[in-house]
């Protein structure tokens, strides 16, 4: 009676594990029951995790302009999302080709806050701004200097509200102002065969004691087809409120080989070689040479074109 008892328990213990069907109106049959047991799949639960994957970036803009008085700028909030990398095995053997992992991204914590500058009174050019940058990425915020005419220490108070806290230390040149110089007029002397470019400078005063560079290429006007670069000729004058330069085609310096300083897709032309009225342009720009800014080349464009017969 004991053995008897304990065989149904065995075999009762083998159907509830791994699904065995043992039918007791019909006999026991312990040889197919555990058969059965050994046959039947095994089913494993799904291999499961996560990794860190990235954080969401947020920034706002600061600028600040030319007064240079102090000024605390606006509120702005600021958010980034913490993103989680999720993979699941879908069974089977990866090297036989069935299987393998399978990842998807989902959000995972988001840090929220808000992020203000203020900044302390200094003494700027006419021109100059200065802009700052805020970033939030994951729980940190930082402020990046993008443009500005001092280095400064940087303080930060609160953790939700944050407060940038600058104040001024030594200066550093900026780049000059794109639109300080510009073509009053630009002709052609049929007597001399040259040319005539008028620039005006409005920041001469600011400027007084140091230099201008100038940098002028010409071009032939051809239609249908690329414009004809004929060289280019580079002028350093005391810083004035007027600026006239005189040159002709014989004037200018052709590179060997030729590398215009400003985007160029054409040939190479000279005068002499065409007949009838031509029209030419020049492509100009500027640098300032001293202590008050960059040395930065700056790049104007084109003047209007001129007839030359």
């Amino acid at each position: 009676m004991k053995i008897s008892i304990i065989t149904a328990a065995v075999l009762v213990s083998f159907a509830g594990t791994s699904g065995a069907q043992v039918n007791f109106d019909q006999g026991v049959d312990l040889k197919g029951a555990i058969d059965q047991a050994v046959s039947a799949p095994v089913q494993l639960p799904e291999a499961k995790g996560q990794r860190f994957s990235h954080y969401t970036r947020d920034c706002a803009r600061f600028t600040f302009d030319a007064t240079g008085a102090e000024a605390t700028s606006e509120k702005v909030s600021l958010s980034s999302t913490e993103y989680v990398e999720v993979c699941h095995h879908t069974g089977g053997n990866p090297q036989n080709g069935g299987g393998g992992p399978v990842c998807f991204e989902r959000p995972g914590m988001t840090w929220r806050q808000a992020a203000q500058v203020h900044i302390a009174a200094r003494t700027l050019l006419p021109w100059e701004k200065e802009t700052f940058e805020v970033c939030m990425e994951g729980p940190w915020m930082r402020l990046n200097v993008l443009e500005a005419a001092y280095k400064y220490n940087v303080g930060k108070t609160g953790d939700y509200d944050t407060l940038f806290n600058l104040v001024p230390q030594n200066r550093i040149a900026m780049k000059p102002d794109l639109d300080g110089i510009n073509v009053a007029a630009f002709t052609y002397d049929k007597e001399t065969r040259k040319f005539k470019l008028s620039l005006s400078d409005k920041w001469a005063k600011e400027y007084a004691g140091e230099k201008t560079a100038l940098t002028i290429e010409v071009y032939k006007d051809i239609n249908n087809w690329f414009d004809g670069y004929n060289g280019k000729g580079e002028f350093t004058l005391d810083a004035a409120a007027s600026y006239e330069l005189a040159f002709g085609l014989d004037d200018l310096k052709m590179p060997e080989p030729p590398k215009p300083d400003f985007d160029h897709h054409g040939g190479f032309n000279d005068m002499k070689d065409d007949r009838g009225a031509k029209k030419y342009y020049v492509k100009w720009g500027f640098k300032r040479e001293g202590k008050l800014s960059k040395d930065t080349f700056m790049k104007k464009g084109e003047t209007s074109r001129v007839i030359v017969d």
